[in-house]
């Protein structure tokens, strides 16, 4: 009983030691550590692209005429060209969601049978360098705690393509780079301004 209350009292001291406004002083023979500063890697900052919307309108008007294209929903008008797949068949179980518009752009889910994919389009762009990203036709691959993604850039518009994966079956996970980058390529613009 009285190791209970030692180790109460002792619980208590070290709650109101983190509750004190003085700073902790270091040990005698280990120098202060000193945090970087929030400003000394700042992120790039983000501003609006500038859509190419008559390019868009071109890739739109050249799309295949076979292909269905689902009603988007969400408040707003579109921001962005709304890159879609094709050739994805899904059951009525799958429970296919329409895109939505959002604030900056849209998203897009599909369920497939090893993973769920997120399209996302969005008008912000990150300066680099001065000058705002450049498109990037060709996506930029990269594997991720159970998935993968796809970044890239058309139209003057950000995209990224999330693999999640429902199950990982190996090391190289549920999709290999060659498959995220066929998805890709199957990506037509839906709708634009």
């Amino acid at each position: 009983m009285k190791a209970l209350h030692l180790a109460a009292a002792v619980a208590l001291a070290a709650i109101s030691a983190c509750t004190e406004n003085s700073p902790a002083t270091p040990a005698a023979n280990q120098p202060a550590v000193t945090p970087p500063a929030a400003s000394a890697i700042p992120a790039p900052p983000a501003v609006d692209a500038t859509i190419n919307w008559q390019a868009a309108r071109d890739a739109a008007a050249q799309r295949p005429g076979d292909v269905v294209i689902p009603q988007s929903v969400g408040d707003g008008p579109l921001l962005v060209p709304m890159l879609l797949p094709g050739g994805i068949v899904q059951t009525q179980s799958d429970r296919p969601t329409p895109p939505r518009i959002t604030k900056d752009g849209y998203f897009a889910t599909y369920h497939m049978p090893r993973y769920d994919v997120i399209v996302t389009g969005s008008q912000k762009s990150y300066v680099t360098g001065g000058e705002a990203a450049a498109d990037k036709e060709t996506p930029k691959f990269e594997t991720v705690e159970a998935g993968a993604r796809l970044n890239f850039s058309r139209f003057g518009a950000s995209y990224e393509v999330a693999f999640e994966c429902r199950q990982v079956d190996g090391p190289e996970g549920c999709i290999t780079e060659a498959e995220a980058k066929e998805f890709a390529e199957s990506l037509f613009v839906a709708q634009s301004q």
